[in-house]
């Protein structure tokens, strides 16, 4: 039997050729689509539970003003502030109902990409696929009250640097925001892994959702970074668009996202591929 040693250049071309198969901007769009409804009230739903802790709202929009372009972010700001400060357990009740039943479909969209990516079939019933997809909205929202945690507390965090291994202030301020960076990027690439592993019809190994998962990560900080610095210094959607403008940021913004966790499971997907075609060696 002839192999083929396929290089980065081959892997490029049948990564690409996949794509344009699958049309993945198609399912971009369809699952950006889907993440609009549920963004808003997951939103509330995070914020409202926060509201129950001793986390100010003040530190919240902190945190989501270094994730989101400044227009997505005045969008919220009003929202967050209501519903963090006002404590609210009605709307807490009636939150929880309408966010389960839309990041539910939200994570059923997403579900419904990979299982293209795979080009595998949905064999689960009904019922069981959205046990899954509830299942990793509750882990999601864990996932982002502890990141919350880890940022809101930093400087507490800093000060213990400082003070149990005697080093300057500088130094240990430096250090801990590696520490706290490196933990969140490594819990990207952890969330990203978990989504490809277990949400597929098909359960994967480890080992075939890892690059995938560290693709994502890196897609999603750098086009986060790279739209909101464009958003936030050269995008003129508001003067062109009114008040509308910042809606069509967010979909943009969501729609980035959107690619991106698609991309990689095209990206593990064509790994699989490679490392269980006898045809071809890496």
């Amino acid at each position: 039997m002839m192999y083929k040693k396929l290089g980065l250049k081959d892997c490029a071309s049948i990564l690409i050729k996949r794509l344009i198969k699958d049309d993945i901007f198609a399912l971009a769009s369809q699952l950006a689509y889907s993440l609009l409804f549920a963004f808003f009230p997951f939103l509330i739903f995070l914020m409202t539970l926060v509201g129950f802790s001793s986390i100010k709202s003040s530190d919240v929009l902190v945190v989501i003003g270094r994730l989101v372009p400044e227009q997505v972010y005045n969008l919220i700001k009003s929202t967050i502030t209501e519903v963090v400060d006002t404590r609210n357990g009605n709307l807490l009740s009636f939150s929880l109902i309408i966010s389960i039943w839309a990041c539910v479909s939200g994570f059923s969209a997403v579900i419904r990409g990979l299982n293209n990516s795979y080009e595998d079939s949905e064999r689960r019933s009904f019922l069981r696929v959205q046990f899954v997809s509830l299942i990793f909205t509750f882990g999601l929202i864990i996932i982002i009250l502890s990141v919350m945690l880890l940022i809101v507390f930093g400087d507490v965090n800093e000060a213990i640097v400082v003070r149990r291994f005697g080093v300057p202030k500088f130094f240990g301020y430096a250090i801990w925001d590696f520490i706290k960076y490196l933990i969140l990027v490594m819990t990207m690439v952890f969330t990203f892994a978990e989504l490809y592993r277990y949400t597929p019809a098909t359960k994967h190994d480890w080992q075939d959702v890892f690059p995938g998962a560290v693709v994502s990560t890196a897609g999603w900080i750098i086009s986060s970074l790279c739209f909101t610095y464009y958003v936030n210094n050269f995008g003129n959607y508001s003067k062109i668009y009114g008040s509308i403008g910042t809606v069509i940021v967010l979909m943009i913004w969501l729609f980035i996202i959107s690619f991106v966790i698609i991309f990689g499971g095209e990206v593990n997907a064509v790994y699989f591929e490679i490392k269980n075609n006898d045809k071809y060696i890496l």
